[in-house]
């Protein structure tokens, strides 16, 4: 296991405090997941395509990001920079290997620090199933929306969320960085008003498959630290099967300006790109399970 944990400024007053924790699983040979935490950075990559593709690719998405480590924010242009350069890189690990071996790819979701108007702010972003979540008094609120064939059928009411979990198509995804379809990064952003107290909770799929929102919150709301709540979740993902790699970041806000009234609802979806623009076409689908890569 792998670990990590500090505190940092970002923009302007708000100061985070956080953990990292990653496992290769119970049942996988190698890990495809990385995670990048340092302000004003905090993101998760879960690779797909096969041994020295996904753990290349993910980790090749998020040096993308490495050059701001240290600055007190990301502005919109240079996470635009940041998530083109992301997507041009994996998508070159690719243009010499065989398709059928399976191509490079990966998710990609997090927080980044941000303003706007020079208001400072979080910005969540999410290409694939890799998720981030908020602590809330009563449990947890999924902020991301899964990029996958399953969320789908969910959202259409044509599967239940206990039949989600069963399916063997849980792991074939409708968006990703590289995987054979070009230099594309299409994001879902979301502009969160940082808040003093919030909890917010990055992890891939290994953590999330493995753990239902109630035992997700009952983890996150033991009064543990970040680093020791990241470790207690992937403790918990492995105690529950440890099918995937697990992976998953802890952002702590210890301090944020205090909000001014009706100047921003509590989370700005207006972003979110239409699913009609997904990067993984159905005909290529070969490429965007994780599980059985091709």
């Amino acid at each position: 296991m792998t670990r990590a944990g500090g505190s940092g400024a970002g923009a302007g007053a708000i100061v985070l405090d956080h953990g990292a924790a990653s496992d290769i699983g119970l049942t996988r040979s190698h890990n495809e997941d990385a995670y990048l935490a340092a302000p004003p950075v905090f993101l998760v990559a879960d690779g797909m395509g096969g041994h020295e593709a996904g753990d290349v690719a993910s980790r090749t998405a998020l040096a993308a990001f490495a050059p701001h480590i240290g600055a007190p924010e990301i502005t919109g242009d240079a996470l635009v920079e940041c998530l083109g350069r992301a997507a041009r890189d994996v998508d070159a690990l690719g243009a010499d290997r065989d398709p059928l071996m399976g191509l490079p790819g990966c998710t990609l979701s997090g927080v980044v620090v941000t303003s706007i108007d020079g208001r400072p702010c979080l910005r969540v972003l999410n290409i694939g199933d890799s998720r981030t979540y908020r602590m809330t008094p009563d449990g947890v609120e999924q902020i991301t929306v899964d990029h996958s064939e399953i969320q789908e059928l969910m959202s259409s009411g044509r599967l239940t969320a206990g039949e989600a979990q069963a399916s063997p198509r849980r792991h074939v995804i409708t968006r990703a960085l590289g995987a054979g379809i070009g230099p594309v990064a299409l994001a879902d952003h979301f502009l969160i008003p940082a808040r003093t107290g919030d909890r917010l909770i990055v992890c891939t799929d290994g953590v999330s498959g493995e753990i239902d929102d109630d035992s997700l919150a009952e983890v996150i709301h033991r009064g543990q630290g970040p680093q020791e709540t990241a470790d207690a979740l992937i403790a918990t993902a492995l105690g529950a099967g440890g099918r995937d790699n697990a992976t998953v970041i802890v952002i702590d806000v210890t301090h944020a300006p205090s909000a001014v009234p009706g100047t921003a609802p509590d989370v700005d979806r207006t972003t979110i790109p239409s699913t009609k623009h997904d990067t993984l076409p159905r005909t290529r689908e070969q490429h965007s399970n994780k599980e059985n890569p091709s």
